[in-house]
């Protein structure tokens, strides 16, 4: 074998690589040479102890050596925490029992200062002339500029999602009462109407109600505390027609003083008897405001589905029997 080949780096190679194909052994050494030492990639061989035999240049560099020549007899133990290079062993005791490769594993380094270096690792079986494996060979590539791009989208997303979702919430909840809106409402009350349109051309029994209510004289409180404490005021009903609702049943700021709550399964007598305790629970709950006590009073129009073939006259209905309580004296549902 000629002795051109620098550093006795002739010899290392030969030990390593089998040629076919008409390539002689010296072209061969020389091109993987040049793979060694200037492949950005790490490159390493190793035996069926994973020691390793031979190291890119690039494989050295990583773990602070000049020469490659002295990562040889050291193994993933020297270099790597306990979990790391033991689950590397498994990983290479398996391909060597198998003799299937592992492509584009995904392998995390924590290091002592806490930093996180992250590989895409591919890991083969190593060969003698014989066609026996003798060890495994890899290559890894650092790609945390990458993972730390995808950690970095993944917070961007989060934050583009938080943003929909307020988004979303804010097209449906009305700011102030903190209940669905009056947008919500509409779609709402017609998609009830339709569900229990269905039942009755089925023949099925069942019915909803509305109600929508109306704060007395708001006007007076807020000539007499103002507007912040007017919506003071709005809060604190619509925090007692949250807390006294049914699970069920769908709470709305309809507009201004007005709210409004779809009752599913529920007929106009069930309706009337739970607007009642509501209007009751209302008139019995003094509000605090400028250290007195404000008793506010609703007024409750129903109407139920069974009487009308259109959502918009169930409306008229609650409206109309809404503006019958203020007429005969207010704080009294219809």
């Amino acid at each position: 074998m000629s002795n051109s080949t620098e550093s006795g780096k002739e010899n290392i190679y030969s030990d390593i690589i089998l040629f076919n194909d008409g390539i002689t052994t010296l072209s061969g050494i020389l091109l993987i040479q040049t793979i060694m030492d200037n492949s950005q990639d790490t490159i390493y061989f190793k035996d069926r102890e994973s020691r390793f035999i031979l190291n890119s240049k690039a494989h050295a560099i990583q773990f602070g050596f000049p020469d490659p020549a002295g990562l040889k007899g050291k193994s993933d133990a020297d270099f790597y925490p306990k979990e790391f290079y033991e689950k590397a062993l498994q990983v290479e005791q398996e391909i060597m029992s198998t003799g299937r490769p592992i492509i584009g594993r995904v392998e995390k380094w924590v290091r002592d200062n806490g930093s996180s270096v992250w590989f895409s690792a591919s890991k083969y079986p190593l060969y003698n002339d014989k066609g026996e494996i003798v060890g495994t060979w890899g290559t890894s590539r650092d790609i945390t500029d990458l993972k730390t791009a995808e950690q970095k989208l993944e917070q961007v997303n989060a934050k583009l999602e938080q943003a929909n979702s307020k988004l979303l919430e804010l097209a449906v909840i009305d700011e102030l009462s903190g209940l669905f809106n009056r947008r919500n409402f509409d779609e709402i009350l017609q998609k009830t109407f339709r569900i229990y349109a269905q039942l009755r051309e089925r023949k099925v029994p069942a019915n909803f109600s509305l109600l929508l209510l109306d704060i007395d004289d708001f006007k007076e409180i807020n000539d007499t505390y103002g507007h912040l404490d007017g919506d003071t005021a709005i809060r604190f009903i619509a925090d007692l027609v949250t807390a006294h609702a049914r699970t069920s049943d769908y709470c709305f700021r309809y507009g201004g003083d007005e709210f409004a709550v779809i009752l599913p399964d529920t007929s106009q007598t069930g309706a009337l008897e739970l607007a009642e305790r509501l209007r009751v629970i209302v008139e019995n709950s003094p509000l605090p405001l400028k250290e007195k006590d404000v008793h506010i009073t609703v007024s409750i129009g129903v109407s139920a589905f069974d009487l009308h073939e259109d959502p918009r006259k169930m409306i008229l209905e609650a409206d109309t029997n809404l503006y019958r309580c203020k007429h005969e004296g207010k704080n009294r549902v219809m």
